[in-house]
């Protein structure tokens, strides 16, 4: 912890303004130990208090800005890049912006709370076009919270829970490593199972419209991503409409009795 508390000690607020810009730019730098100490050392000297907030807020307002700015200028192509690690792409840009259409104003107060969501939160509010004003709003006070817990916990505990909130970082961050292994394994193993469920081969367009035409029992499946589907005029006739976000929730419930041919973009 010695590294954080010299900065904290010879920078101050800079060092303050410093690790929460990062932090919230996406890199891999623990802001809240640092706001921990600040707060730790702001219990001898009250006034200070109010300025660390108000610096630590600055500095993740400054980042969330800009991703938000990024969002709207760049649309989806920023979160189809942040979505590649993704088994799924399409899916995971769709359920992204379906989740935080819900839940818009919690996404935005709580997701630097949780490791994640708060890289990708600012882009998606501006992709889905969130007022300015609104966004500013909700992720100041967001921003506040944030702060205000690690700056909160560092005054009433004073340095010593500060040098101990590296170490549970450290904690956190396997526990999250962990967590994302499992994710990616379960994942993994129900793709398998859903490309071994329902694979097969590849049908020739007019084979399928042969059948169709002939009167066989054929179940076509419309699977374009929405930009796709809401961009074109035509849909294949008798054909069903499933979102790739919500494919697996309907995967289950597709007959068994007859054949079925799925196609997208």
């Amino acid at each position: 912890m010695d590294d954080f508390t010299v900065l904290v000690a010879r920078y101050g607020l800079a060092a303050v303004f410093l690790f929460t810009f990062l932090e919230n730019t996406g890199l891999p730098i623990p802001a809240f130990p640092v706001l921990m100490l600040a707060g730790a050392y702001a219990s001898t000297r009250h006034a200070t208090l109010l300025m660390i907030l108000v610096v630590a807020a600055a500095g993740a307002l400054l980042a969330d800005s800009i991703w938000y700015l990024v969002g709207r200028w760049k649309g989806k192509r920023v979160l189809t890049h942040l979505c590649r690690v993704s088994f799924n792409p399409d899916a995971c840009l769709e359920r992204a912006v379906d989740g935080f259409h819900r839940r818009m104003a919690a996404t935005i107060l709580f997701a630097k709370f949780l490791p994640g969501v708060n890289t990708i939160m600012p882009p998606l509010a501006g992709v889905s076009a969130v007022p300015v004003s609104v966004f500013l709003l909700l992720d100041l006070a967001g921003a506040l919270l944030w702060a205000g817990a690690a700056v909160a916990l560092g005054f009433a505990f004073g340095e010593r829970i500060a040098e101990t909130a590296r170490g549970v970082q450290g904690m956190m961050g396997q526990l999250l490593l962990a967590g994302l292994a499992v994710t990616i394994a379960w994942r993994a193993g129900y793709r398998f199972w859903l490309v071994k469920r329902y694979g097969g081969n590849r049908v020739d367009p007019d084979e399928v419209h042969r059948r169709m035409r002939e009167g066989e029992d054929v179940l076509v499946i419309d699977l374009r991503r929405d930009d796709d589907f809401d961009a074109s005029d035509r849909m294949i006739a008798g054909a069903a409409r499933l979102r790739p976000a919500s494919f697996h929730r309907h995967a289950m419930h597709l007959p068994r009795d007859r054949d079925l041919v799925f196609y997208c973009t």
